[in-house]
Parts: structure tokens; C-alpha cells; sequence
């Protein structure tokens, strides 16, 4: 939709990757405005869902040691995959 964006596409998007990558590694992090909030409610059957998933997934990645393994190979390929888009850019 935007046409031809160049080479300056694949900088913007290399650097979506790295950020994604580094969250993905733990390197840094990125702090969510509203998630340390539990007696807050909110309005919407949906959200209430998914927090529910998203506080089981992260109890059930907390006992398991092969969760944070998969996490952190999955993070050093998303940053591969930024190395290839500066290389494939010029």
C-alpha cells in the first residue's frame, strides 16, 4: 500500500525486529501503562477473558524451564531476521 519504500522500509522494520528481539531475550523491557493495576476494573466480558489466559500462561511458563528456552531462541531469530533486512536493504 505504500509502494516502493526502499531501502528505508527495511531500516523501519529492522528495527521493530531488534526492539522485538530484545523484549523476546529480556535484554530490556518495555512497561505497560495500566498492567500493573490489579484493582482496577474494567468494563468488557472480552478483557476479563484474556486476562485470565494471559495469568495462566504466565503461571504455567514460570514452572517450566523449556518455556523461556523456546522464548529465547525465538528472540535470537527475530533479531537474525532484522540482521538479513540491513543486509538485503542495500
Amino acid at each position: 500500500m505504500l509502494g516502493d519504500v526502499r531501502r528505508y522500509g527495511n531500516y523501519f522494520v529492522a528495527v521493530i525486529f531488534f526492539t522485538v528481539g530484545l523484549l523476546l531475550l529480556d535484554a530490556i523491557r518495555m512497561p505497560l501503562p495500566g498492567a500493573a493495576q490489579p484493582g482496577m476494573k474494567r468494563k468488557g466480558v472480552l478483557a476479563g477473558t484474556f486476562t485470565e489466559v494471559v495469568q495462566r500462561y504466565l503461571h504455567w511458563t514460570g514452572r517450566f524451564r523449556g518455556a523461556v528456552i523456546v522464548k529465547r531462541v525465538c528472540g535470537a531469530l527475530v533479531l537474525l531476521g532484522g540482521l538479513y533486512l540491513i543486509y538485503t536493504a542495500r
